[in-house]
């Protein structure tokens, strides 16, 4: 099953000739987003280098995946099969020239751009997920407050640069690919077990929030838990995969 070669080409084409003006619409949306933050807190700053300080998380989790993405392109250009295998399950053998022409149509594949489509989208989708739900936070907030905030800002900055990551590694074929996404699952997972005790040793935290926030962190384990259950055996067995980007046929019997 492939989607429309005219259209993955077409798109493909336009998020090359696009990215620079993609991240900078990105990073105004955000900047924008952050400065009504920080003019709206729920308690009101001291002085004007504090209501300036208030941007600080908002600006780092709109850096991050533009950080990650650029990060990413340089670390991942070589397309360098890595000298230890991982991906050990099957009998397989180096592709031929002819065969390795054949496989270049596997970008577009409905699994490949379905994976690649979901890594993207995660970015926006934990970034506006974190700016709906945390609001800036001043001196005059209780410490519970900072702690969860410096929590959560953690953990969107650091899981939207590791996706950042991921995704250019799957734009650049890269044949770490399949390392570079399951590092970021076990990041992802760790973060949540990082604000779990975070929430758990904030002094004074209100009752009412516990609840929602414990939801919340079962709710994006459950997201990495369904990932790794569809996407893992793909990135291990998958004939498509295999050929793209780690050059090797299955051996038939």
């Amino acid at each position: 099953m492939t989607v429309a070669p005219a259209f993955v080409a077409r798109l493909a084409i336009w998020a090359r000739r696009s990215e620079s003006r993609i991240i900078a619409t990105w990073v105004l949306l955000l900047g924008a987003i952050a400065v009504l933050k920080a003019a709206n807190p729920i308690n009101p700053p001291h002085n004007a280098a504090e209501s300036t300080a208030l941007l600080l998380p908002f600006l780092i989790v709109a850096a991050a995946p533009v950080l990650g993405y650029r990060l990413g392109t340089w670390l991942f250009a070589s397309r360098e099969q890595p000298a230890l295998r991982l991906a050990i399950y099957g009998n397989w053998r180096d592709a031929t020239p002819d065969e390795l022409d054949k496989g270049k149509k596997g970008w577009r594949s409905f699994a490949w751009f379905s994976l690649v489509s979901g890594i993207l989208l995660n970015v926006p989708f934990r970034a506006f997920e974190y700016l709906a739900s945390i609001p800036a936070v001043t001196s005059n907030d209780p410490l519970w407050a900072h702690t969860l905030q410096r929590a959560f800002t953690m953990d969107c900055a650091v899981a939207c640069f590791a996706y950042a990551m991921c995704f250019a590694a799957a734009v650049q074929r890269s044949p770490l690919f399949a390392r570079a996404l399951v590092m970021a699952w076990m990041i992802d997972i760790a973060l949540q077990a990082m604000i779990a005790v975070q929430v758990g040793q904030a002094p004074g935290i209100p009752t009412y929030l516990l609840e929602p926030m414990s939801a919340l962190l079962a709710m994006n384990l459950k997201k990495v838990a369904i990932s790794i259950s569809i996407w893992l055996p793909y990135l291990l067995i998958s004939d498509n995969l295999n050929l793209l980007l780690r050059k090797r046929v299955r051996l038939t019997a």
